[in-house]
């Protein structure tokens, strides 16, 4: 089982004349990312148009309207670098699993999983993993493994931010952390390979879950390699960079509507409604992230009405705003002609 598990990857050749396929590969793949992003626009469109005109939605449309584009301009530069920073991460952690891939490829690789992101937990952005198996024969098994830290990385960033807001929150504090108290489990869990690693051991034994207890141990050493010291600090300090960013930007929204409340409240509310949208499991976090957001505003004294523009806009610039880069990022590299023979 051992020679299952710490197997080098293979060489990988991929011949450029074996076009059709290729062709056929990126066509079905572009295929799924459209069909994915279809479905979840449907969705987000839908619980959006009830959300918008089960209130004044010509109030709504007229304050997003005279948002200010100079505000607009900020928040969106702020998400950006932020995506840019944890696209660095990724790199970073590419590197210490011992993969060679230029910096400006794995960011690119990187920002089209956001297509994705309108899956549940965000897993759908692993498929950032066929571009880098592809291209430079990284294992999709491992970058499925970075991903999950990945993830684990973004919620400890947002768990540290929003405890620095819990004070003005008391009602609050106990949800918020037994949230946090979920997340630190799952950490705590990709450590303890003593304990998952006989159990997966066992059933690939067994002939119908065999391929996916390889694979499940494969991706759990993979993450576990990233949370030694070292790593885990690097990773945790650009998450909490990189949501910070997000953080403020929701402040300025408010800010640009009118709307009352401090950068440590708006920190908050936009952590909290983050943390739990993720650990829903709902595609993207929709529907959870945005009712409670809503429920902290009202818990400022902020009507729905008022609210709802604030809420709509700030997720455009987030969630929507990294599926579309996302999906353009994901077309140049199903669509361009770079085929690297790996040794």
């Amino acid at each position: 089982m051992s020679e299952i598990i710490e197997r080098p990857l293979d060489s990988v050749v991929v011949s450029p004349s074996s076009n059709e396929g290729v062709q056929n590969g990126n066509q079905f793949s572009l295929n799924r990312i459209l069909n994915s992003i279809l479905v979840f626009s449907l969705a987000g469109v839908l619980f959006y148009a009830i959300a918008t005109f089960s209130s004044d939605y010509r109030r709504i449309f007229h304050a997003i309207a005279l948002f200010p584009i100079a505000d607009l301009g900020i928040v969106l530069s702020l998400v950006t670098v932020g995506w840019l920073i944890r696209g660095w991460r990724f790199h970073y952690y590419l590197v210490n699993i011992g993969e060679r891939v230029p910096f400006v490829y794995s960011t690119m690789a990187f920002l089209s999983g956001f297509a994705l992101t309108g899956t549940p937990g965000k897993v759908g952005e692993a498929m950032k993993g066929v571009f880098l198996k592809r291209d430079y024969g990284v294992s999709v098994t491992r970058v499925v493994g970075v991903v999950v830290v990945e993830r684990l990385m973004d919620l400890f960033g947002v768990l540290i931010l929003g405890s620095f807001s819990l004070l003005f929150f008391p009602g609050w504090r106990n949800m918020f952390l037994a949230l946090a108290g979920v997340v630190v489990a799952g950490g705590i869990f990709l450590c303890m390979e003593k304990i998952y690693r006989p159990i997966l051991e066992a059933m690939s034994r067994l002939p119908f879950v065999s391929w996916v207890a390889v694979k499940t141990l494969r991706i759990l050493l993979s993450g576990k390699d990233l949370m030694k010291p070292r790593i885990f600090v690097v990773g945790l300090v650009v998450s909490v960079i990189a949501w910070a960013m997000e953080a403020i930007s929701l402040f300025i929204v408010m800010k640009g509507f009118g709307l009352q409340g401090t950068l440590t409240e708006a920190n908050f509310v936009y952590c909290f409604s983050t943390i739990l949208g993720a650990l829903s499991m709902l595609p993207g976090g929709i529907g959870g992230t945005e009712a409670s957001m809503i429920g902290l505003f009202s818990y400022l004294g902020i009507s729905y009405s008022d609210g709802l523009p604030a809420v709509i806009l700030i997720r455009l610039c987030t969630l929507w705003y990294a599926i579309f880069a996302g999906m353009a990022l994901s077309f140049y590299l199903l669509t361009s002609k770079r085929r690297c023979k790996v040794m």
